[in-house]
């Protein structure tokens, strides 16, 4: 009988960079990869100021693997910031969301013009 791994799900993001390489002035090591569900995980903690469960929710993962995937990006980043090391940002186990069409959260890359319009809204009040 063959045990076969568990297949890993894919990870849901938003939207894929249009930069995806950043170098130092004087790079000083070889290139650290980051995947694309990396990046994901930081700019919903970091950047959007999500809490890991509601994080993981929107990547349609576990809070557990969320976690994973956030320690590990933050590690790369740290790593290459410190020494030194150009980020390629390519890869991973992902799945895109479709821009403003079926995606059940509102945040400010799947939905920038109704933002923006939220935005103004609450200004006008």
């Amino acid at each position: 009988m063959d045990i076969l791994p568990r297949t890993t799900k894919c990870r849901r993001v938003c939207i894929a960079p249009d930069n995806r390489v950043f170098t130092p002035k004087r790079p000083c090591g070889k290139p650290v990869t980051l995947r694309l569900e990396e990046l994901e995980s930081l700019r919903l903690c970091d950047l959007e100021g999500l809490e890991q469960d509601s994080a993981a929710q929107r990547m349609e993962v576990s809070r557990g693997t969320f976690q994973r995937i956030l320690y590990r990006a933050r590690q790369k980043v740290a790593g290459a910031l410190c020494e030194g090391c150009p980020i390629v940002i390519e890869g991973g186990n992902y799945q895109l969301a479709s821009s403003g069409q079926g995606c059940p959260h509102s945040c400010s890359r799947c939905y920038p013009n109704e933002l923006q319009i939220g935005k103004e809204l609450k200004s006008n009040e």
